[in-house]
């Protein structure tokens, strides 16, 4: 049997993600980046992405030409972003921090962009209204809003629970054999789940490195979505279920819930 250790780690939850982030997504489809980009160019204010992660949405926003900010609470994910917006030689202003607590200014943006279920992890009702109203704050009067949100097909399913789900296999960037596994969690009475993404790379000897990254997210429904846009002063517009966009649907895997700001 191969050697195996286990690593975690403790002051950033997603400093294993960050190691990982861009190998495994390399090959995954931009077709988000089109409908971020058309809402835009609707506005000559500057753009905030909430979550940018290693900067991959960011980048392309700025890319277009748009005045781009970005902030995420770990730091290992936006070095990342950082070093390779300086890479493309684009100019993006990173906040390390969370909505509240990022420093962002007031009535600044004309488009903030919560992308793909970064809001679920605000996991009470309280850090959800506290979100979007610190996001609300930050917002120019008739601003918009995007929530990028799982639709009805990629709901929580318990049917699955603690079942190991093979979700890459490949090379990390030493060349060593890499499988990252997805392990649920999921509680549907509390509309919570709890995964763990299992990063296994095997080096010379067989020797076999395991890394968690444990989260935990709470998912909403439409309706759920809009009762919190106005208790935190927004307004939903438009709720699409797919990024062309076309109507949400039962079988939608995405739910993009479109907010105004219609207060000073």
């Amino acid at each position: 049997m191969p050697a195996r250790s286990t690593l975690h780690s403790v002051e950033d939850p997603y400093a294993v993600d960050a190691e990982y982030y861009d190998i495994v997504h390399a090959d995954a489809p931009d077709d988000d980046i089109g409908l971020w980009l058309a809402f835009a160019g609707r506005t000559r204010l500057p753009v905030l992405e909430v979550g940018t992660g290693t900067g991959r949405i960011a980048l392309a926003l700025a890319a277009s030409g748009a005045d781009t900010w970005a902030i995420d609470p770990s730091g290992a994910m936006l070095s990342r972003a950082r070093a390779a917006a300086a890479a493309a030689g684009l100019s993006i202003t990173f906040r390390h921090g969370a909505a509240p607590g990022a420093s962002l200014p007031d009535a600044h943006f004309g488009l903030v962009i919560v992308p793909a279920d970064v809001f679920l992890y605000c996991r009470t009702a309280r850090e959800q209204i506290d979100t979007l109203r610190a996001l609300g704050a930050a917002m120019h009067f008739n601003a918009t809003l995007l929530l990028d949100l799982p639709g009805p097909a990629a709901w929580l399913d318990g049917s699955l629970n603690g079942q190991p789900l093979l979700a890459f296999s490949g090379l990390d960037a030493e060349g060593n054999s890499l499988e990252v596994w997805h392990i649920r969690d999921d509680d549907l009475a509390t509309q919570t789940r709890r995964l763990t993404v299992r990063y296994e790379t095997t080096g010379p000897g067989g020797v076999v490195r395991r890394r968690d990254s444990i989260h935990t997210l709470r998912y909403i429904y439409r309706f759920e979505a809009e009762h919190l846009l106005t208790l935190a002063g927004l307004a939903c517009t438009d709720v699409y279920g797919d990024y062309e966009p076309g109507p949400l649907a039962a079988d939608s895997d995405r739910m993009i819930v479109v907010a105004r700001k219609v207060g000073g």
